[in-house]
């Protein structure tokens, strides 16, 4: 489906129900944001979430990327 250019130049680490999990691609920070997100659903979740379908259709996965770790660091489930 999707190939290493859709990836993100550098992974994203989130724990989630007590597991860490390393988010690679925007099709993972996606998946993420619409079924398994713990917190709030505001304007950092939505631009993330668009950001990240954007980057699934072809465009630059770096917008994504700091939008789905400026959502992560909001919703506390960023791991250094």
């Amino acid at each position: 489906m999707l190939d290493s250019i859709h990836a993100f130049s550098r992974p994203i680490t989130i724990r989630l129900n007590g597991e860490t999990q390393t988010i690679t691609t925007p099709v993972e920070a996606r998946n993420i944001l619409l079924m398994e997100w713990p917190g709030e659903r505001g304007d950092k979740h939505k631009i993330a979430s668009s950001l990240c379908l954007d980057a699934m259709e072809g465009a630059d996965p770096e917008p994504a990327w700091l939008a789905f770790m400026e959502a992560a660091i909001e919703a506390e489930i960023f791991v250094e």
